[in-house]
C-alpha cells in the first residue's frame, strides 16, 4: 500500500496524531504516532470491542489505565496493552515534557477511519476534542458501535443515545460530514 502521511493536529489540546497509511479495513493492524503535550490527559475511558491496542512509549512518561486495575507508569521502551473489551485510557504523566507513543491497533478494522473522522470534526469546529459536533460524533458512534464504545455508560444506554443523535444528525444534515467507512 502506498505510504501517505496523515497528520491530525488538535491544536488546543496539544495532541497530534500521525498515520502513515490510508485507512485499510483489511489490514492486520494500524500503527500511528500520538504526541501529547505536557500534562495532557489523553482520551476518555473507552473500549475497543474487537481490537487489541498496544502503546509503545518512545519518549516521556505515560500513565496507562485499565478499569479495575492499578495505574501503570511507563517510560521509553516500555509498553502497555489493552485487550478487546477492556475499558482503558492513558495520560501524559509529565507536566514538563511531551509524551510520544507509537500505538498499534490489531486488527485495523475501522479504527483509523473512526479516529480520523472524529478528529476532523473537532478540527473543523475549533481544534479541540471538546469542539467536535455532538451530532456528528453521535452519528459516528452509532456507525461504529460494533467496534468502539465509551467506557462510562452501559452499552444499551449508548445505543439509545447514539441512535437518537444519529437520527438528528441525518435530519439536520450533519451526517453528510461523516465520510463513508473505507472497506
Amino acid at each position: 500500500m502506498e505510504e501517505k502521511k496523515i497528520v491530525l493536529d488538535m491544536v488546543k489540546e496539544g495532541e497530534k496524531l500521525t498515520f502513515y497509511t490510508e485507512p485499510d479495513f483489511n489490514a492486520p493492524a494500524v500503527e500511528f504516532e500520538c504526541v501529547l503535550a505536557p500534562g495532557s490527559k489523553g482520551p476518555e475511558p473507552h473500549i475497543h470491542t474487537l481490537q487489541t491496542e498496544t502503546f509503545h512509549v518512545v519518549s516521556g512518561h505515560m500513565i496507562g489505565r485499565l478499569k479495575g486495575e492499578e495505574d501503570v507508569h511507563l517510560g521509553p521502551g516500555e509498553k502497555f496493552v489493552a485487550e478487546p473489551g477492556k475499558v482503558h485510557s492513558f495520560t501524559n504523566g509529565s507536566k514538563e515534557e511531551p509524551l510520544v507513543v507509537n500505538i498499534v491497533v490489531e486488527p485495523a478494522l475501522d479504527f483509523q477511519w473512526f479516529l480520523s473522522v472524529a478528529a476532523r470534526s473537532a478540527i473543523r469546529n475549533g481544534g479541540s476534542w471538546k469542539d467536535a459536533s455532538l451530532l456528528e460524533i453521535g452519528h459516528l458512534m452509532w456507525l461504529s458501535r460494533d467496534q468502539q464504545r465509551m467506557g462510562v455508560l452501559p452499552f444499551f444506554l449508548q445505543d439509545v443515545l447514539f441512535f437518537k443523535l444519529s437520527m438528528f444528525a441525518r435530519l439536520f444534515g450533519k451526517a453528510k460530514n461523516i465520510s463513508p467507512k473505507v472497506r
